[in-house]
């Protein structure tokens, strides 16, 4: 039987004095962003990577590139437009969370409180979909080889939620396990993935 892990790595902090919604802007870690990167090529320079994944977005590719170096060998690094930032994020981005609930009412509270039913930018239901569409492409790629993913916090959380057959409209109960820099961890039993990282309830 195959078997292999998948990990799910949000990116580390960013540059936001003004704490916005960063969406698809193009915002650099800081350097406790930078350092979360460290840590988190550290952990996984004991898990036999194969491959690394990237979203697009500069600081996705800041922590990849970190977590590669990290590694300390040669390691491909891909990047994959669709682990890219959540359309809601896209959305707002540029204003502050209370600016985002002024200027789209209904869309704000929806997404605080029933998330799957949101449409806006887009649906939980298509993230998961092209997160899963990417995760599924490197084990074909890489076959019972460990892969990294490095991602963003919603498009992370939607792919365990799916796969522990949860609804989207959890998001909010289980966002603390996804904080920037974190790591998340699904395994490749056979042809199954299996959530390993604990979903509050």
């Amino acid at each position: 039987m195959k078997f292999a892990r998948i990990f799910l790595v949000r990116h580390g902090e960013v540059v936001n004095k003004k704490n916005i919604v960063y969406g698809y802007l193009p915002v650099p870690l800081n350097k406790k962003g930078a350092a979360q990167a460290r840590k988190a090529g550290q952990f996984l320079k004991k898990q036999n990577i194969g491959a690394i994944f990237a979203s697009p977005m500069k600081r996705t590719q800041e922590t990849a590139k970190i977590i590669r170096k990290t590694l300390g060998r040669k390691i491909k690094l891909i990047t994959e437009k669709d682990l890219k930032e959540a359309g809601f994020g896209h959305f707002t981005q540029g204003l502050t969370k209370r600016e985002a609930a002024q200027k789209h009412p209904k869309e704000f509270k929806l997404y605080c409180h029933q998330p799957a039913r949101l449409k806006a930018g887009e649906s939980l239901t298509k993230m998961a979909e092209r997160m899963l569409k990417v995760i599924n492409k490197g084990i074909k790629k890489y076959p019972g080889q460990n892969l990294v993913f490095v991602s963003h916090r919603d498009p992370i959380l939607v792919t365990l939620l799916k796969i522990s057959k949860r609804s989207f409209n959890d998001l909010h109960k289980v966002k603390a396990i996804c904080d920037t820099g974190s790591i998340c961890e699904i395994d490749l039993i056979g042809r199954k993935l299996v959530n390993k990282t604990y979903l509050a309830s």
